[in-house]
Order: structure tokens, then C-alpha cells, then sequence
């Protein structure tokens, strides 16, 4: 036998198959998608010192994806290359779409297949995937991240994992990562309508969509789930400011004198001094929780906590689904509020420049 080899990682790749944004590589910096199954082993008086039972447990696709967002797939960015990848959205629109977007009766209408390509001869796709849980997040002085875990269903010869279609690495564009100074955000509240809390207050953003996903089995003589589907979801993030904003610590710390939240957050990204708005999303119904704020010898930061909920003004759903800009004719303003067709009113007109 021929010595074994030493491959690199760096040859792989992550492509996201039959999404509602088509086929979507994803220039990943982990990937631990994998297919497991756990054998349990029963402790029963048989007379013997060793085991010697085996149970079988159900097959199962689940891991992490994580990757920056990139400016790629925007007609008012994109550099006009053959192998750029989205025509129509950006990678920050398809992907919060694919993680959010459900359908009347509350399933994700975003059902893929996860293509990973590993080393030149080992190559799956897991079927059938949806996304659990889908977080951003942005640090000063670094790239927006995005980590999502997905879990994969079956097809309908009860497999979980199979071949690749197609192997070939199909070869992207040079594209700048989006970075910390693209980054926007407004923080709108009861008293901050008119003026919002800016990204001038924050050092770091993070939000998560967590759909709760679950796998269910039936007697249906397969290893493989029946069905997975998402259910009630959950949009939770939390911001740190540098110092303490006391508008926004009054607004939290006085949530018992109102009866509803009107609370919101405007968040995406613009091609830096471009001015285009490339994604933009909105959480509605937001609540913030009391400040926390530690003193040691560095800097002073305060760390609020928030939890988006169902909203009137949008539909009765906590976010929207996230467009662009492109269409404008300044490419600098949006007035959030539409998530499938529904437009919510009273939010205030975006302008980075404001």
C-alpha cells in the first residue's frame, strides 16, 4: 500500500444547495458538519463479566458553519465577474432570509442541502438541512461574523449522508470581507425616536435566531427522522457601549410603566464610504433588560441584554426579512417594514448619514 498522504483542509468547500438565493458557496473559516449515530451499550445480569448487548440510536446530521459576511451579490457592488455568485441580494440578505423566512404555518421555507467537500476523494452531501440557530456579530476594529449550526434531515432511502453531486471547486471572485466601519445601526425606543442611539455608543453587536428546531421520529422502520422543523423562534442579542448610554438605561430599567414595547433596532451594512446600503434588517417589539455594568482598570462598558418579540406594526413578527438598497435612487436611504409583502409603519427613514 501506497504511504498515506498529509491533505490540506484549504481545498475544501461549503455550498449550501437549493436555497431560495440558488447555490450559495460560503468561504467558511470552520465547518464540522458531520453524520452520527450513538450506539448505546445495556447493562443487564446476563452472567458475564463484559457487556455483550448493542442498541442501535437514530442517525443524525447536525454542526456549525461559520464564515464572514462578504460584499458580493449586489448590483450597485458588484464588480461585473463572471464567477460572482448573487445577482439579486446580497450574501447578508439571502442568508438572514434563509434563516428567518417561514411560511403561514410556521415552517423555515428555506429546506437545503449541505454540499461539503473535504479533500479531492472525500465528498458528502447531507440532505434536507434547515438552520437552528443563526447569530451575527460585530466587534470593533473587526470582520461581522456569522456561525450557524444547522441540522440535516434524510432523503427518502433513509439516508443522511451521501456523494457529492459535483466536486469541482467553482472558483469565486476577489472580495473585501465586511468590516467593522461598514457595520450601521440605529437603537429606536419610546424616548429615542427622534434621536436614536447610534453605532457611536457601541463596541460590539450580536444578535441570534434561534428556531428551536427539533427532529421527529416515527415507526416508520428508518434510523432517520420522520420530519425536522422549526418551532416557536427566539431573537435574542445583547450590545455593549462604551460608558453607559442613560437614555437607554432609563428606557430598560423602567419597563413598568408601560404596557407594550415600541422598542426597535435598524441594523445591516453599506459598502463603507460607497454610502450604498448593501443589507438592511429590523427587530421589532424589542425589550431590553436592565444594564450590566462591571468596573475594573480598563475601559468602562455597559452590556444590555435584549430579546425581540412579535410585533403589530410588522405583521406580528419579531424581524424583518432584510433587503438592500439598490433600488433607491440616492442608495443611501430605506424605510424598514417589509417582511413578505407587509409594511410596518412609524419607523424613521435610514440615512447613514444622520
Amino acid at each position: 500500500m501506497p504511504n498515506p498522504q498529509a491533505k490540506m483542509g484549504y481545498v475544501g468547500s461549503v455550498t449550501l444547495l437549493g436555497t431560495t438565493a440558488g447555490n450559495l458557496r460560503l468561504r467558511a473559516t470552520n465547518c464540522d458538519v458531520k453524520a452520527s449515530q450513538s450506539i448505546d451499550y445495556p447493562d443487564v445480569v446476563d452472567g458475564k463479566i463484559d457487556r455483550t448487548l448493542y442498541q442501535l440510536g437514530p442517525r443524525i446530521v447536525e454542526g456549525n458553519i461559520a464564515f464572514p459576511l462578504v460584499h458580493e451579490g449586489i448590483t450597485a457592488i458588484n464588480s461585473g465577474r463572471d464567477c460572482d455568485q448573487l445577482t439579486n441580494r446580497t450574501l447578508g440578505e439571502a442568508m438572514w432570509q434563509i434563516a428567518s423566512q417561514r411560511d403561514s404555518f410556521g415552517r423555515l421555507i428555506n429546506q437545503f442541502d449541505t454540499q461539503v467537500r473535504y479533500t479531492d476523494d472525500t465528498h458528502f452531501k447531507y440532505p434536507t438541512c434547515i438552520v437552528n440557530t443563526y447569530t451575527m456579530s460585530v466587534t470593533q476594529s473587526d470582520m461581522v461574523n456569522v456561525s450557524m449550526d444547522i441540522i440535516g434531515g434524510a432523503d427518502s432511502s433513509d439516508q443522511v449522508r451521501l456523494p457529492s453531486d459535483n466536486i469541482e471547486p467553482e472558483f469565486l471572485s476577489p472580495a473585501r470581507v465586511v468590516t467593522w466601519n461598514d457595520f450601521l445601526i440605529r437603537v429606536y425606543g419610546d424616548q429615542l425616536q427622534t434621536e436614536p442611539i447610534r453605532g457611536d455608543y457601541l463596541r460590539e453587536f450580536e444578535v441570534t435566531i434561534n428556531n428551536n428546531a427539533e427532529r421527529f421520529f416515527t415507526l416508520n422502520n428508518k434510523l432517520a427522522p420522520q420530519d425536522i422543523t422549526a418551532r416557536k423562534r427566539e431573537i435574542s442579542g445583547r450590545m455593549i457601549l462604551m460608558g453607559r448610554n442613560t437614555a437607554l438605561s432609563e428606557l430598560a430599567y423602567n419597563n413598568q410603566d408601560r404596557f407594550t414595547s415600541t422598542a426597535r433596532i435598524a441594523f445591516g451594512y453599506s459598502l463603507g464610504g460607497a454610502g450604498s446600503v448593501a443589507f438592511i434588517t429590523a427587530l421589532h417589539g424589542v425589550v431590553f433588560e436592565i444594564e450590566e455594568i462591571a468596573i475594573t482598570n480598563d475601559l468602562v462598558q455597559t452590556t444590555v441584554p435584549f430579546t425581540a418579540l412579535a410585533d403589530c406594526d410588522n405583521g406580528y413578527e419579531a424581524t424583518e426579512l432584510g433587503t438592500s438598497g439598490t433600488d433607491l435612487p440616492s442608495g443611501n436611504t430605506f424605510t424598514p417594514g417589509i417582511f413578505g409583502g407587509r409594511t410596518s409603519t412609524g419607523f424613521p427613514n435610514w440615512n447613514p448619514d444622520d
